[in-house]
């Protein structure tokens, strides 16, 4: 987990140029963000950015080494949005007992409802005998 809070901090230091507005957008200070990035390129053995009094820039490495990075995050975003959507959309199997006489009642309902929930299996058991549950 501590190498992807480095990888966070830096490419926010990267899209922000500034350990400050990285924090800002990271929830943590500026010492801690820099600390973070500090540690990720003393891991990695090579200079990701380059400092100034004024701003902050990219090495050629920080370079490549963000466009890398910039995909991995993205992925990451992408893989806990569709566990999102599958927590959000209904899904799985709908099991439905119901007399013979409701059958003209039920179909137009049922119809739409598959249109809106396509990910619902319906079982559906038209019958007069009485069901235990």
């Amino acid at each position: 987990m501590d190498r992807l809070n480095g990888l966070l901090a830096f490419a926010r230091t990267a899209e922000f140029g500034s350990f400050v507005s990285a924090g800002r957008a990271l929830g943590i200070s500026a010492s801690a963000v820099g600390k973070s990035v500090a540690r990720l390129e003393q891991e990695l053995g090579v200079r990701l950015l380059q400092r100034s009094t004024r701003r902050i820039g990219l090495t050629e490495e920080g370079k490549l080494f963000n466009e890398r990075v910039r995909r991995i995050l993205d992925d990451i975003d992408d893989a806990e949005a569709m566990l999102s959507r599958t927590r959000e959309t209904p899904h799985g199997r709908l099991r439905i007992s119901t007399p013979i006489v409701t059958y003209h009642l039920l179909l137009p309902v049922l119809s739409e409802f598959m249109t809106r929930y396509p990910e619902i299996e319906l079982d559906i058991d038209f019958n007069d005998r009485i069901v235990d549950v």
